[in-house]
């Protein structure tokens, strides 16, 4: 059995899912996020060969060590490795991204939903709670997307849900919904762009409760906020500024047992896909056999697979170049790809 001691809200079934697929901190295992598929016919460096000498990794391990290499805190799929493994970098995050210097995590998750019956859920990349109760969703966003109307309903979900039965309006704590974007979405080039509850006409403030706040990732300054941004952008952790991250971002991508890790999440990962991808591309192939013969279902399935995979990738921040890569397609094909689907959005 597992306790899970800030889900006592949700129902049994909903607590039944977050104990099999979320991770909190030492108490549950972390479920895979969004595979990646290898980085084929990518050279390595020496100290990656040495590694692989010393402790007998695979010729499969070894080809992940180039993606291992880019990876930085902006990827999704790299920062759920390092936070979930490190409270010490989540509260240091927490409290330069809030201001709050005396900021304490009692608890935090990866990766947790939250809603209501018969409504959408929400995802929360990394969700806090200090010891005054105050609520925090931090979320990494490499793309943009949409990004005033997910803060509003983030927001807006963290709030009802801090609302228990008979409990009075008064009693409500700080909510805050932060977004780490990979780019100065306001082009202000300001540290963080702070929205809140507010009259125009009167000046008047209507409430402190509900914070949401867009981190500028483009920052660069000699102060936290910039530094931080520095870290996150980095790959090599011996250039990092924060003791916490350098810890961190070190053990998974230089310690030998964090490098096998990765390796291992990634292979299983992989698996997952490569086995989720021949489902669909079945499923798909059986559908289109009926009307237009099995080999043209089949064709058709691959390709949006391969074009779902193209998608996914790029929405991780990866360049075109990486994504031609990886996928082992012309550039030109994969900027035809992404240029036509620009028109059509």
């Amino acid at each position: 059995k597992v306790n899970l001691p800030f889900l006592t809200d949700l129902t049994h079934r909903e607590c039944h899912r977050a104990r099999n697929n979320q991770f909190f901190r030492k108490k549950v295992h972390y479920p895979l996020p969004i595979p990646y598929i290898k980085a084929r016919g990518r050279q390595i460096s020496l100290e990656r060969r040495i590694l692989l000498e010393q402790h007998k990794f695979s010729e499969t391990n070894e080809e992940y060590y180039p993606m291992i290499e880019r990876f930085t805190l902006f990827s999704d799929f790299f920062m759920f490795e390092a936070f979930s493994r490190s409270e010490e970098a989540v509260e240091l995050v927490a409290r330069i991204v809030t201001g709050k210097k005396d900021l304490k995590v009692a608890r935090y998750g990866m990766e947790v939903k939250r809603g209501f019956p018969l409504f959408r859920h929400v995802r929360y990349d990394l969700f806090i709670e200090d010891t005054e109760n105050n609520i925090y969703d931090i979320e990494i966003e490499n793309e943009g997307r949409s990004l005033n109307e997910r803060a509003i309903v983030y927001s807006s979900t963290l709030i009802a849900q801090r609302m228990k039965t008979n409990e009075k309006f008064e009693s409500l704590k700080d909510t805050w919904v932060i977004f780490l974007t990979k780019k100065d979405m306001e082009k202000g080039y300001e540290p963080y762009y702070d929205y809140k509850w507010f009259d125009p006409k009167g000046q008047r403030l209507l409430s402190r409760k509900a914070a949401i706040r867009f981190v500028n990732g483009q920052y660069r300054n000699d102060d936290a906020f910039g530094k931080l941004m520095h870290d996150f952008h980095c790959t090599d952790p011996d250039q990092m500024y924060y003791d916490e991250l350098r810890e961190i971002v070190r053990y998974l991508k230089k310690d030998p047992e964090g490098v096998k890790i990765m390796c291992d999440i990634m292979n299983e990962a992989e698996r997952r896909w490569k086995e989720q991808a021949r489902r669909e591309g079945l499923a798909e192939g059986r559908a289109e056999g009926r009307a237009k013969g099995r080999a043209e279902g089949r064709a058709e399935g691959r390709t949006e697979e391969r074009e779902n995979m193209m998608r996914k990738l790029h929405a991780k921040g990866m360049s075109f170049e990486e994504i031609a890569s990886i996928m082992e397609l012309p550039l030109s094909s994969i900027k035809a790809f992404f240029q036509k689907r620009s028109k059509t959005a």
